[in-house]
């Protein structure tokens, strides 16, 4: 008896739970309901002047809203974000621009019928005289992080990829000449070239990939009644002609599909009945009503390893760039950290106090300042004017870091002016504190990648927002940098102890000899 009623407690308890993973029972209980749009994606999604969330998606939510009889609150999300903070619970769906695809279905669910069209192509400047896609094979090309077809075009046109978080970066990128073109949404990019602003670009290259968009929500049980009330919600506003008037409302391209969409889903067959319907229970499979859905890749069994070979050729790669750019750091460092040695070692005070200064004054500003001040200062505003400057990102932060650290160990081994020691013999004296300088030069390098090779670090962050492995990622990157540190640090103590060693055997004969002779 204590058993039955222990149980039927449970069940009592549980049971309230139960009906509130129902997010769309939920939705209408509480009359608030969260929807991530875009911010840097007009007129799809923008901040109006009061720094509200406006254009096509927030009114659509807006609609949603209305029917459900909930108010909405709108959070800004990216490309990159979007879906993490979908699953995350940080909003209950997505109306932010996302393409179908059957890889996105693995972890999200795609609402249908879609409510919109659009595909890919690219912005140049009009002195480039960029008229197709192969003319961009092996060119620098801006990619905006966590869009559908970043790895087709990669992969089928060969371009150099310059991978960005989020549209104000690209747009900004391609303003400074760091790439050539913007390669993007259709829509986006035929709206932006229609601008005062950007007269000096256009569109010629033709539109590739096309992709229809759908709402989204999680793939969880929770959400399923809420996606089926959408799947109806869409398609009651294409059939009504809602969706099309509100394209219009918004002057969007594209409109002939919405104008198709229209008609189709208010045909009816010969007894009269609707061909097009959304109930989840008899879906139309016919392509009249439902867009076929693309497959960015190859998809497989899933086994241990959860990217592919080009994810992993990538990943592989960045790690690698980092470590190089570390190794040429460090190296440089030690040779100007010699001669500057050397010079302050001169017994020439016009050499020695000049150099002596400058060194100081150098390891007196921080590097991240330095980098700060030069690459997002100075370089820009070169840019910003039509100049062209010699030194890469890449060269840039070399530079830096490598006169910072060695300024710092020539302070460090020329501190005391008055010691007789050779430059050899002060740099064994002061190895300890030499190794914490190098050692601290491959930390920064790796921070410093951003700049040096901004891939290395956004290829990781793409990822994330493709594949659903956050955590593996983030994982498989702090190791990378704990293991390069140690690498390095063991490397740096190796050369120093051969080095002392190599001086005790060419220095022992002489003191055989001189013993000998006594």
């Amino acid at each position: 008896m204590i058993r039955f009623f222990t149980l039927l407690i449970s069940c009592c308890l549980l049971l309230p739970s139960v009906q509130a993973q129902d997010l769309l029972s939920k939705i209408k209980q509480s009359g608030r309901i969260v929807i991530g749009v875009k911010a840097d994606y007009p007129p799809w999604g923008m901040l109006d002047s009061n720094n509200q969330p406006a254009g096509f998606e927030p009114d659509l939510a807006q609609m949603i809203g209305h029917a459900l009889n909930a108010e909405v609150e709108f959070k800004t999300v990216t490309s990159a974000n979007r879906f993490q903070k979908l699953n995350e619970g940080q909003v209950d769906m997505l109306i932010a621009t996302v393409g179908d695809s059957m890889q996105r279905r693995q972890r999200v669910r795609m609402i249908t019928p879609h409510y919109f069209r659009s595909g890919v192509t690219a912005l140049t400047h009009k002195s480039n005289t960029v008229e197709k896609w192969t003319d961009l094979i092996g060119k620098p090309v801006c990619l905006t992080a966590g869009a559908y077809f970043n790895k087709s075009l990669v992969q089928n046109y060969r371009i150099k990829p310059i991978i960005l978080m989020s549209n104000r970066d690209s747009k900004l990128a391609l303003l400074t000449n760091k790439c050539q073109a913007w390669a993007y949404d259709s829509g986006i990019l035929f709206h932006l070239s229609n601008q005062k602003e950007w007269n000096d670009y256009s569109v010629d290259v033709e539109t590739i990939m096309p992709i229809h968009w759908s709402m989204v929500t999680r793939k969880d049980t929770a959400s399923q009644s809420l996606a089926n009330w959408l799947s109806r919600f869409i398609a009651s506003r294409i059939r009504d002609g809602r969706l099309k008037s509100l394209a219009q409302q918004w002057q969007l391209p594209e409109q002939d599909y919405l104008a198709q969409q229209h008609k189709n889903w208010n045909s009816v067959d010969e007894n009269g009945d609707a061909v097009c319907q959304a109930d989840s229970d008899k879906v139309s499979k016919k392509k009249l009503c439902f867009d076929t859905v693309i497959s960015l890749g190859q998809q497989g069994d899933k086994q241990f390893w959860p990217f592919d070979q080009f994810d992993t050729e990538r990943l592989i790669q960045s790690m690698l760039h980092t470590a190089l750019f570390t190794v040429i750091s460090i190296l440089t460092a030690i040779a100007l950290a010699l001669g500057f040695t050397q010079m302050t070692m001169s017994s020439k005070n016009w050499v020695a106090k000049p150099i002596a200064f400058l060194t100081h004054l150098q390891s007196s500003i921080p590097p991240i300042l330095m980098l700060y001040l030069i690459y997002f200062g100075a370089l820009s505003f070169w840019n910003e004017h039509g100049q062209h400057w010699l030194l890469s990102g890449a060269s840039v932060a070399w530079l830096v870091l490598a006169l910072y650290t060695a300024s710092g160990i020539n302070n460090l081994v020329t501190a005391d002016v008055t010691s007789r020691l050779s430059l050899t013999q002060r740099y064994l004296h002061h190895s300890a504190g030499v190794k914490a300088n190098l050692v601290n030069l491959a930390k920064a390098a790796g921070m410093a990648s951003v700049i040096a090779s901004p891939n290395a670090v956004l290829v990781v962050n793409t990822l994330v927002s493709s594949s659903g492995y956050p955590v593996l990622l983030m994982t498989l990157l702090a190791l990378f940098y704990y293991l390069e540190v140690l690498l390095f640090a063991y490397l740096v103590g190796k050369l120093f102890t051969r080095y002392s060693d190599y001086l005790k055997r060419q220095t022992s004969p002489d003191i055989n000899n001189k013993g000998a002779l006594q």
